[in-house]
């Protein structure tokens, strides 16, 4: 057992210079998503884009269906003392005065004695949030390093989702450097910190404190280690596990950059994802990805230059996917292809009939997708159907299945237009949350704050 951890149930003890927590690492050479003579994507199963993947309930990380865990062999009773962990002065209260009184009182307001597993299952995130940080201080062994791990991955994703970003930076500082031989089996070297944690700990270490880059050479430390995981297994499923893991890291690596005002570079940096489609030989782990994964990742490369007004490069990202082969938006003789990133770009060259028409394709074929509807509403308000518009919105409130559907750009636009249409926009603006908070429960999240409808 470490002498500089603190005792259970006290305050923060000193630190010695010499603990390995605190230890400072310096950066070597990487190899990561970047590199030219290894292509992270190999053999990426198609993952199709979707509004659900953008936002899902961070699951609790169980030994036996965890691939972090699969991966390690921790074959000790270990000594490990991870109480500063477990201070509660860790983590912080989430209070209730942000969030409208109808998903406080409501019928799907749960008990406060619900498992743990059923608040993520219905998208309960501040409860869970606050069961994870109780469970952690009142029912967990210092020693117990699995679920300290997994109720903290559980804390903080969970805090996340809910925008608490700087209450989930500032709780994820106690864990210091997860880089550091602290954080190792002392028999086996396997890390003990589970994949997924050690992920969503670099971006909030960037955040905490304040250096972006900082968070970007974390995603690259990390892809370095993925990589010769990925040369070194032998076997197949573990090392696609590896693959995914590296294509996971360099979206992730695009996403700091937009954090950090850089989108162009982050556009750049999702093109060389695709490099060895180009023309580059196969690595000894395989050929380029192709097909829809090769489409998610020119989608996202479409996107991050129209946030940057670079039409053009849009269109030329758009062109070269190859599934499903979408031209560029047209000319006036003929349509646009029904696809949404043409309809996209379209809008940001000011052209809203055209774009109208693909979103009017696009709702027909998929009349129940909740994001076509809120797009095309978007449109509509754009050529001046107000009406329609709010018709559009009001029809996805009506008619959802359960409180996916009503996500915070939906709510948000429909309380716009209530401000726009009548001189009875608070009204109108409590009525819908009166219809949300009955909505039935979702993975998606269910409780809203009161910023979601401009209230």
């Amino acid at each position: 057992m470490s002498s500089s951890s603190p005792a259970p149930g006290r305050g923060h003890a000193r630190i010695s210079s010499t603990d390995e927590r605190r230890r400072v690492v310096t950066r070597r050479s990487t190899k990561g998503p970047l590199d030219a003579d290894f292509n992270p994507l190999t053999d990426a199963p198609a993952i199709a884009p979707s509004a659900a993947a953008a936002r899902r309930s961070p699951q609790p990380i169980h030994r036996a269906t965890s691939p972090s865990a699969s991966l390690s062999t921790p074959a000790a009773n270990l000594e490990k003392d991870f109480s500063h962990l477990l201070h509660p002065g860790n983590f912080h209260p989430l209070p209730p005065q942000t969030i409208p009184q109808p998903f406080l009182s409501g019928v799907h307001q749960p008990h406060p004695s619900t498992p743990l597993p059923d608040l993520l299952a219905k998208g309960h995130y501040r409860l869970a949030a606050t069961a994870a940080a109780h469970a952690l201080i009142k029912e967990t062994l210092p020693s117990d390093h699995e679920k300290i791990f997994e109720l903290l991955y559980v804390r903080l994703a969970c805090l996340s989702l809910l925008n608490q970003h700087a209450l989930a930076a500032a709780e994820a500082k106690p864990l210091g450097d997860l880089s550091s031989a602290f954080y190792r089996h002392p028999l086996t070297g396997a890390h003990m910190v589970p994949w997924e944690l050690r992920v969503l700990a670099v971006r909030l270490m960037g955040l905490g404190y304040g250096d972006w880059r900082r968070g970007v050479m974390g995603y690259y430390e990390l892809a370095r280690e993925a990589r010769l995981e990925a040369i070194r297994t032998q076997e197949t499923g573990t090392r696609q596990v590896w693959k995914n893991r590296l294509l996971e890291l360099g979206i992730r690596v695009a996403n700091a950059l937009i954090e950090m005002g850089e989108c162009e570079g982050a556009a750049r940096h999702l093109a060389t994802l695709n490099s060895a489609d180009n023309g580059e030989e196969a690595t000894e782990i395989g050929q380029a990805p192709s097909g829809p994964e090769h489409a998610r990742i020119k989608t996202m490369e479409a996107l991050t230059w129209l946030r940057v007004g670079d039409v053009n490069a849009a269109k030329r990202s758009v062109a070269a996917s190859p599934f499903p082969s979408p031209p560029t938006p047209s000319t006036a003789d003929a349509a646009p292809p029904v696809d949404p990133l043409n309809a996209l770009i379209a809008m940001s060259e000011g052209d809203y009939n055209s774009a109208l028409t693909v979103w009017d394709a696009l709702a027909a074929q998929n009349p129940t997708d909740s994001m076509i509807a809120q797009n095309r509403a978007v449109c509509l308000l754009y050529v001046g159907r107000i009406t329609d518009a709010r018709d559009a919105l009001e029809h996805v409130i009506d008619e959802a299945q359960d409180s996916s559907s009503a996500f915070h750009a939906l709510t948000f636009n429909l309380s716009v237009i209530y401000e726009l249409c009548t001189e009875k926009a608070h009204d109108r603006k409590l009525d819908l949350v009166e219809k949300v908070a009955a909505m039935e429960p979702s993975a998606m999240g269910w409780e809203r704050q009161a910023a979601d409808f401009k209230l």
